[in-house]
């Protein structure tokens, strides 16, 4: 295991003048509640702190760090942070314009400035002018700028140098796919001149596309580079985009991704794996520093972080040191890690102790349980599936609790008739809160809280499982009010049919007229928002009542919608009929329903004889 040792040779924040410790691992966790530290430490470790308004810069910390006894600085050290990823820049279409420019603003800085500090000087580039000093070797004397300009161009172009700001990276990729792309169309170029075998792509190493899709694929992301980039006109002859991919794997060509509409999760990881591929030989990195680094990952990413620290990290003799609040983070890292908890300061306690995994032991238990759970998609699909159960060929599924109520006192006035006989009452969930079914209210025989959204998810989640092959002929049938903007789920292939009630734009209760709904229940009635004044909001034909409650509700004044709470009297009663306590009303034939108002149910059970009788 690799030993980091530091010390401050001055005071910085919370920290003491000589305060020093050794850390012990090749993967490092530091946790600690907030205000502990554990940033400033991060911060003395790779030897800068705050941002100086002057030049732009960190200003920079006095301090000593070996990696194994052997000093390093801060070029030897990558440090970043979740906020990096926040505002991701796209992935250019890099050229050969971009290409010299970057040569001439790296020569341009020579002439100008020596490469060194200066009082005109842009402290963005310190780290690119670090980076041509060395390349130019022996060639390169602060005192002199001898250099000539093909000398200089040539040097740092033939190592493939780019000229770019400090913290900047989609930038390199872009230049990374240009420059590849370009070496593959020289070789076949200079194969044609040639009388020899044909050039082979892989003489001058995998393709940073090809790369980039690799670890996508190891980390389970659904985005993919193309698997080739060619170059015309001196330029590449698309921009690098990422594309979703389907359920093969294969790229979804109207499907592109740009960086900025991905998750802040994605983000993450991704510019981890874009650094990743950024090869120098010039400072080989010795440390890897991530503050907070994993402050947007979900469990099902956490993994893929680790993947990718392991490969290009600490397979490579990078030791990584990284900060966390994530319980997730801590109890799915990989059992080679080690873990220090940092105090806030008091007195002379210590600051940092190293803590035993086993002291989390509990905890990865109870994340692994849930990342294993959520890893295996179709496995968690099925389970969620399992939430709305039922043994029935056919099950017919409300969007809420009181449609269903309706629907089944409905479907009673048709079997009257003699109609919708192929419907039966047993096909329909019965669902309610754990109340409703230990009261057997109506009828619940299930324990669920369904919406519009939740019944477009498990209809939707039923199409999923039943592509990956493995699912019965079971009919599901979704039924939504029109009130929504909600998605219809219809896959006849799957069994899997929905569809709206109509006319558009109403909730059910509105398949009743206007006196039964306004039917009083016990001294309470539904109200429609058609009776209150839009500006005062007081009822109409009745100033004693008037709308209260959130905006939301308030707002339904002068509205043909339905309005089940907050209308109050001048007694500051609520007198308001829930549209539950409206439902068991009709179901227990409390209010008296005429024909016409189910006759207006009757395209309903037209749509499910339709999904129940297909062939």
């Amino acid at each position: 295991m690799k030993k980091i040792y530091f010390k401050l040779n001055e005071k910085f924040k919370s920290f003491d003048k000589d305060f020093e410790t050794e850390l012990e691992g090749d993967l490092i966790i530091l946790s600690g509640i907030n205000g502990s530290g554990k940033s400033q430490i991060m911060n003395i470790i790779y030897g800068k702190g705050n941002i100086d308004p002057n030049t732009g810069r960190k200003n920079e910390i006095s301090h000593k760090v070996t990696v194994d006894g052997v000093s390093i600085n801060y070029q030897n050290i990558e440090f970043k942070s979740f906020k990096d990823n926040i505002n991701l820049p796209e992935v250019i279409k890099s050229s050969s314009a971009l290409i010299n420019s970057s040569v001439d603003q790296a020569y341009n800085y020579y002439k100008n400035y020596g490469l060194a500090s200066s009082s005109t000087f842009n402290p963005q580039y310190k780290d690119s002018c670090d980076q041509v000093i060395k390349l130019l070797g022996a060639l390169y004397s602060p005192h002199n700028k001898d250099i000539t300009e093909d000398v200089f161009k040539k040097t740092i172009r033939d190592n493939k140098f780019i000229w770019k700001t400090d913290d900047q990276f989609t930038d390199f990729i872009g230049n990374l796919f240009y420059i590849h792309a370009t070496e593959i169309a020289d070789g076949q170029q200079n194969a044609g001149k040639v009388d020899g075998p044909a050039f082979d792509p892989s003489s001058i190493g995998l393709a940073p596309w090809t790369e980039l899709n690799q670890l996508f694929e190891t980390l389970k992301l659904n985005y993919r580079f193309k698997d080739n980039y060619e170059v015309q006109f001196a330029e590449l002859i698309e921009t690098p985009l990422l594309f979703q991919i389907d359920s093969n794997g294969k790229i979804i060509e109207t499907e592109g991704r740009p960086l900025k509409d991905l998750s802040d999760g994605e983000k993450t990881i991704i510019s981890l794996c874009f650094t990743s591929l950024q090869k120098n030989d010039i400072e080989p990195n010795k440390l890897l520093l991530l503050d907070e680094f994993d402050a947007v990952l979900n469990p099902s990413l956490i993994e893929s972080f680790f993947t990718v620290i392991e490969k290009y990290y600490i397979s490579k003799g990078i030791p990584v040191i990284l900060t966390t609040h994530s319980p997730a983070t801590i109890s799915l890292a990989p059992e080679y890690a080690s873990f220090y908890e940092v105090f806030r300061t008091d007195g002379n306690s210590p600051r940092i102790l190293q803590s035993n995994k086993e002291d989390y032991s509990e905890l990865r238990k109870v994340n692994k349980l849930f990342y294993d759970k959520i890893d295996n998609q179709a496995e968690r699909i099925k389970e969620l599936e399992t939430k709305i159960e039922s043994n029935e060929d056919i099950l017919i599924i409300t969007e809420g609790k009181t449609d269903w109520k309706y629907i089944l006192k409905a479907l009673q006035y048709f079997h009257s008739k003699s109609e919708f006989t192929e419907i039966i009452e047993k096909y329909f969930y019965r669902f309610g809160s754990e109340n409703d079914f230990n009261e057997k209210i109506c009828g619940t025989s299930e324990i669920n809280e369904l919406s519009d959204s939740k019944l477009k998810n498990h209809l939707s989640s039923l199409v999923e499982v039943r592509n990956l092959g493995s699912y019965n002929l079971q009919i599901r049938i979704g039924i939504f009010d029109s009130d929504t903007n909600t998605q219809l789920v219809n896959v006849e292939q799957k069994n899997v049919y929905s569809f709206k009630i109509e006319p558009d734009g109403i909730s059910t209760e509105f398949l009743f007229n206007n006196e039964e709904i306004k039917t009083y229940i016990s001294g309470r009635r539904l109200f429609i928002g058609e009776e209150f004044n839009d500006k005062t909001k007081r009822h109409i034909l009745d100033s004693a009542l008037n709308i209260g409650g959130d905006n939301s509700n308030i707002n339904k004044a002068g509205k043909r919608v339905i309005i089940e709470s907050g209308v109050y009297n001048n007694n500051g009663e609520n007198i308001a009929l829930s549209k539950e306590g409206f439902a068991q009303a009709v179901f227990n034939e409390q209010i008296k329903i005429c024909e016409d108002s189910w006759e207006n149910f009757r395209h309903i059970f037209n749509n499910i004889s339709k999904c129940i009788t297909k062939e």
